[in-house]
């Protein structure tokens, strides 16, 4: 079935956001350390989108974008074939 698939949470980088508002932002939702934050905005901004993370369940994918989005990120699910 489509949702029991593993979904990728996917941040787009964009004109709005800087990087270290990226960083704050994942930081903010993840509650990572600061230098992983960090990396994970160098990411974004190298290749255009990263990964953030992976959920076993659209719906929990789906809830992890909407957090990100209120933060100002402009961010995605993806379904994959991982798994």
């Amino acid at each position: 079935m489509e949702d029991e698939r593993p979904w990728a949470v996917v941040v787009h980088n964009d004109d709005v956001n800087t990087h270290i508002g990226v960083a704050y932002a994942v930081r903010e939702a993840y509650g990572l350390p600061a230098e992983r934050g960090l990396m994970l905005a160098d990411d974004v901004h190298n290749a255009g989108e990263a990964e953030l993370t992976w959920c076993s369940g659209r719906e929990q994918a789906e809830e992890t974008v909407r957090q990100l989005q209120l933060l100002g990120l402009r961010a995605t699910v993806r379904g994959t074939s991982r798994g």
